[in-house]
Order: structure tokens, then C-alpha cells, then sequence
């Protein structure tokens, strides 16, 4: 890959693109794949698209909002040509996070758009939940993510026999994991409190870190700003 910077010190790849190279994938692209008929294959760019529609928020949602989202779901197909991206996508989904919440909470009375003393996304979680606007017993997938907790315990047990045995590898079968009751009522509104401003925080204020977390944040925040504005049935 090519670029106008001949700066040594920087990465072509992460460097301004030349004509000549803009269109052509980021090389660390290369490393993304996808599994199909137990198959692993090259990820191509219709992937990244397939791989954000899902996050579609629901049209009771605030059409600068869902544009606000689709930015983001668009910084992270284009992250293919260019790597770094994928930050300012995870970036701007959070974004999409706090502003979703502060129009809501707005439109309900519970803060004025000049409001000082509710500011930032910990506050404002706290609120929207305070408020019964968002809820654990809501989430879409909170089995799903529960069933994720129990497989990781479990791997942890087995990474922990393996050492008790004094073995290099054992050949492990996840398939019989179900959850516990405690898995299944895990506070998972109360550990994004605690993550996701921190993740916003450090994008905003600059950082060279790269969270493994893009997919999974789209994922939460979807389901946090379609809550915000599907009242309870």
C-alpha cells in the first residue's frame, strides 16, 4: 500500500492514502475472516455490510438518532480500507448512546437541554434506568450473553484441569454448557454503567488503544436506544 506520508515512522497503512490506493483494503483486513458450511473464508466487504444490518433501530426512535447510528454502522464497513476506523465507529456508536439518551430524557421532562448537573453517559444511564426506560429483563440476547458468561467459566476450568493434569492441550467440547440462574440474572445494565463510559472516554479524549469490543458495542447500543423508545408492553 502506497501513501502520500513518507514519514518512516508511520505505517503506511494507517498514513494518508494516495489515489492510486484509496479504494484498495486496509492489509489488516486480510485477517478477518467469517466461517461458512464449516468453512473458514476471507471476509469480504458484503460481509462488513451483512454485519452490521441487523443493528437496525426502530423507527419510534428519533430520525437524528438512527442517522447518528447509521455513521457509525458506516465508519465500521468502510473500516476495511482503512483499519482505524473501527474506533471511531465504536466512538460514535457511544456518541449515539448519550445523545439518544439525552433527547429522551428531554422529551420526558427529566432534564432541560441546558441541564449542567446530568451530563455525560454514566449520569445518564443512571437516570434512564432510575426511570424504568431501560431494564435487564429487556434485553434481546441477554441469554445469549449469559450462555457467552457460562462458556468462559468453563473454559477457565478447563484451562485450570489442564494444569492440574500437567498437560499442553486437551481437547474440550462446550456444547453441554448451559447457564446458571445467577448467569441468567447477571446486572448487565450495571456493568455497562461501569464499561462503556470509560471505552467513550478514552476514544474522546485520544488514545492509540484498539478495544476488542466494536461488534458487541453496536450490539448493546442498539438494544439500549431501542428500550430508550419502545414503551413497555
Amino acid at each position: 500500500m502506497k501513501s502520500t506520508q513518507l514519514d518512516a515512522a508511520i505505517n503506511p497503512a494507517d498514513a494518508l492514502r494516495d489515489i492510486g490506493c484509496v479504494m484498495q483494503p486496509d492489509p489488516r483486513s486480510a485477517h478477518f475472516s467469517v466461517i461458512e458450511h464449516d468453512q473458514a473464508r476471507q471476509a469480504t466487504l458484503q460481509d462488513r455490510i451483512d454485519t452490521m444490518a441487523p443493528y437496525a433501530l426502530n423507527p419510534a426512535v428519533p430520525e437524528s438518532v438512527r442517522v447518528h447510528f447509521e455513521t457509525a454502522k458506516n465508519l465500521y464497513v468502510y473500516a476495511r480500507f482503512v483499519y482505524r476506523f473501527h474506533p471511531v465507529a465504536e466512538q460514535q456508536a457511544l456518541a449515539t448512546l448519550e445523545f439518544a439518551l439525552r433527547e429522551r430524557l428531554i422529551l420526558l421532562g427529566a432534564i432541560k437541554r441546558d441541564d449542567k448537573q446530568v451530563r455525560g453517559l454514566r449520569k445518564l444511564l443512571k437516570v434512564a434506568l432510575a426511570r424504568g426506560l431501560i431494564g435487564n429483563d429487556r434485553f434481546l440476547n441477554r441469554e445469549g450473553w449469559a450462555l457467552g458468561i457460562a462458556k468462559h467459566r468453563f473454559s477457565l476450568e478447563q484451562i485450570a484441569k489442564m494444569g492440574r493434569l500437567g498437560l499442553t492441550e486437551m481437547e474440550v467440547d462446550d456444547s453441554t454448557v448451559v447457564p446458571t440462574q445467577k448467569d441468567l440474572n447477571h446486572d448487565w445494565i450495571g456493568a455497562f454503567i461501569e464499561a462503556l463510559p470509560g471505552i467513550r472516554n478514552s476514544y474522546a479524549h485520544g488514545t492509540d488503544m484498539l478495544h476488542p469490543t466494536v461488534i458487541r458495542t453496536f450490539e448493546i447500543v442498539c438494544d439500549l436506544v431501542n428500550q430508550l423508545f419502545t414503551p413497555r408492553s
